[in-house]
């Protein structure tokens, strides 16, 4: 396990260097900010299907410990499901993608689609090494994934490469599972068949969709509610700042979840007494973060990025704050799922992601008041609906 955490902080920081390499070798105003909404975009979708290694690991390891045997075969529903995204990805692509990268869309397209392709077999070789507990070589698949992209990133920044070079590198990493496939292959068997297995892998897919859509596809869809060009630096900006605000307060919060499921869990006759002491934490936390980047984000933005990059400091400090109600979406979320209330917490993401995104697309504010009021109004929203599935 202790391999998987260093790729895990490894993976984290090589894609904030990434997107902190992409924002000098790229134009702010169209280069950046398309690169951000397709960097978001894909890693949503990624999370979509991170539904498959969800139930994969689960099933896998099941089998391993009951010695039940399934005629499931997680290779070929990984196939079917990246086939057919790839199919929809080129159906709508081809149509929406001019909101996103206008001025590569069918480039664009063509990787998105080959990227999520492979990533569907990228989830399903994540399921069977976790389930089966070969925790050094998912390490490597996770290191190796973050490592392409970093190396690629600094060889594309320093030839001087554009904003095609840097869509490539967003989706080159889901190729790993070739990789580490090759060098050690692995035997698999699951513990249901293949009706079973699809049905909860669909369920584990929605979920995580769900929730990917407005932690990691924010930037895709702010991008698209502002697609006027005069906005374009205005949106590479407030997108740079959302994703540099979210890590000091979520990045902790997900290594606490299983914690945080033991406690719902055993507390499950107070739940709600059960649910203060964290969101407190988290609420609190976010207070000191608005505080911290008011006083200092200002300056750390003019000496790490562009001018064009700059926020001021109060929409940093409103940006970190509302994070932390993002965390608190979390922490309900994690209620929820603790008392086996899978529809609410279901359908608490998509109430937070459908209320961020109408607020994004329907407010007649400027860019960063919009983009400040969606991130609060989603995910209390959504925290409502959750905390509504712990009534008895």
């Amino acid at each position: 396990m202790k391999h998987l955490s260093l790729a895990t902080v490894f993976a984290a920081a090589s894609g904030f260097v990434v997107m902190w390499i992409a924002s000098w070798a790229l134009d702010a105003e169209h280069g950046y900010r398309y690169f951000l909404a397709y960097w978001g975009l894909f890693f949503a979708a990624t999370g979509l299907i991170d539904g498959i290694t969800q139930e994969t690991t689960r099933a896998v390891a099941a089998a391993q410990n009951t010695q039940a045997r399934g005629g499931a075969n997680p290779w070929k529903l990984g196939a079917a499901i990246g086939g057919g995204l790839a199919v929809v990805v080129l159906g709508a692509g081809f149509a929406s993608m001019s909101r996103i990268v206008p001025t590569h869309p069918g480039t664009a397209t063509s990787l998105l689609a080959f990227g999520l392709f492979s990533y569907a077999f990228q989830a399903v070789l994540s399921g069977i090494l976790s389930g089966s507990g070969l925790w050094e070589r998912y390490a490597a698949l996770v290191a190796l994934d973050s490592g392409v992209r970093l190396v690629l990133a600094v060889v594309v920044w320093a030839l001087g490469g554009g904003l095609v070079a840097f869509l490539a590198i967003t989706v080159i990493g889901a190729v790993s599972w070739a990789v580490i496939l090759a060098l050690s292959p692995v035997r698999v068997c699951l513990d249901v068949d293949r009706a079973a297995f699809a049905r909860r892998v669909g369920s584990a897919m929605v979920a995580s969709g769900a929730s990917a859509a407005l932690i990691t596809g924010f930037p895709t869809a702010a991008s698209a509610a502002f697609p006027a060009a005069a906005s374009g630096a205005a949106v590479a900006a407030i997108n740079n700042a959302v994703m540099l605000t979210r890590a000091p307060v979520l990045v902790p919060l997900q290594r606490f979840q299983s914690a945080l499921v033991v406690r719902f869990v055993e507390r499950r006759s107070n739940i709600y007494a059960a649910l203060a002491a964290p969101i407190g934490a988290i609420l609190g936390l976010g207070a000191l973060g608005f505080a911290a980047a008011w006083l200092i984000g200002p300056w750390i933005l003019r000496v790490a990025y562009k001018p064009e990059l700059f926020v001021g400091g109060l929409t940093l400090g409103l940006l970190t704050f509302a994070s932390a109600f993002m965390g608190m979406l979390m922490i309900t979320g994690v209620a929820v799922l603790a008392l086996e209330k899978h529809a609410f917490y279901v359908a608490g993401w998509l109430a937070a992601t459908a209320t961020s995104f109408a607020v994004l697309f329907l407010a007649p504010c400027g860019v960063a008041a919009t983009v400040v009021v969606a991130l609060f109004a989603g995910p209390i929203v959504g925290a409502l609906v959750h905390l509504a599935g712990l009534v008895k």
